[in-house]
């Protein structure tokens, strides 16, 4: 691994940079889908949205795992009017459940499964602390707890496939010191520090995941990613999908120097769960935009605290608790 390509642009990887935007990027993937399935969670809205379709384009069978079925079919049908042979599929899921991730875990375990993209996710933290699952406060809960489940409910599809596994950190995790110790937020609990720290954690447990998969020798890959600033403001209009309105869109205007659609930030997902040449790629491997909040995806470098064993250590404690206890990537 001393050769292992850890930074910089995908180039390094045999292939051209991606362009800016999902629709623009239809022709790059078309076809690297093809016979393979993808999940992705809270693929209603937002990145998630995205995501499906641009995996939908490249040919993939897409999974839509999300809570309100009447809204994943909006999202279906929005898919295909942009691509009509796209084929989708809907499951339920709910990402503040271990019930629910117990429940998605039966429906796929029968399936081959190529691609997991664990979307879904809490951007409106509360404003004060409500308890969650496992006495973690709500955001936790939502964005990492229930993920956790099903991944752990899947193991056994990171022994049998080249499966890969996609968890979205965030570039807040570079902005807002994480305390491990304090993951609870039994005190110091803010909306903004919940956001972060939720991110923090699932970020590192992406990271500490790939590096497992290694020392398993197991042919799945845990690749994280961050999309950037990416705001609705900035991301064209869709009915029933993303309708910013007058504010949001000004706020988009007056922000677009350092901010991006989520049309775009969306593209790091695509092109980590399709890319060519991962197995080129150190363990640990990162997606994110070259400047931080927005611009061209490369191999980037997740925060410090992210990549360290104190951090790693607690979110893989976290991971085994929302598994009964149970580590099931055990070495």
């Amino acid at each position: 691994m001393n050769h292992a390509v850890r930074l910089g642009s995908l180039e390094q990887l045999g292939q051209s940079a991606p362009k800016a935007n999902i629709h623009a990027n239809f022709e790059r993937w078309k076809g690297l889908g093809n016979g393979k399935t993808a999940v992705v969670t809270g693929a209603n809205a937002g990145l998630g949205f995205f995501a499906a379709l641009g995996l939908a384009a490249a040919g993939a069978h897409v999974i839509l795992a999300c809570r309100n079925q009447s809204r994943a079919e909006k999202a279906m049908a929005a898919i295909r009017a942009r691509v009509p042979e796209a084929s989708l599929e809907f499951m339920q899921f709910d990402a503040d459940s271990l019930l629910s991730a117990m429940a998605l875990a039966a429906e796929l375990r029968g399936r081959h499964l190529d691609v997991l993209v664990t979307n879904a996710g809490m951007i409106r933290t509360p404003a004060t602390r409500e308890v969650g699952l496992l006495g973690f406060e709500r955001t936790m809960t939502t964005n990492v707890i229930g993920h956790a489940r099903l991944i752990g409910e899947l193991a056994e599809k990171f022994r049998e496939d080249s499966l890969r596994l996609i968890t979205l950190g965030s570039m807040s995790t570079l902005l807002m010191r994480t305390d491990p110790s304090n993951l609870r937020l039994e005190k110091d609990y803010s909306p903004y520090r919940a956001y972060v720290q939720s991110k923090a954690v699932l970020q590192s447990l992406g990271i500490g995941l790939d590096h497992r998969l290694r020392q398993l020798q197991w042919p799945a890959r845990s690749v994280t990613v961050h999309p950037g600033y990416s705001i609705s403001g900035l991301t064209p209009t869709i009915e029933g999908i993303n309708e910013p309105d007058f504010a949001q869109r000004l706020k988009g205007r007056l922000q677009g120097s350092f901010a991006q659609g989520k049309h775009e930030g969306s593209v790091a997902i695509v092109e980590a769960a399709l890319t060519q040449g991962l197995e080129r790629c150190a363990p640990g491997v990162f997606f994110g935009p070259q400047l931080t909040s927005k611009g061209r995806i490369s191999l980037a470098r997740p925060a410090k605290v992210t990549r360290s064993k104190v951090l790693q250590d607690a979110a893989w404690e976290l991971f085994v608790q929302a598994n009964e206890g149970l580590d099931p990537f055990a070495l």
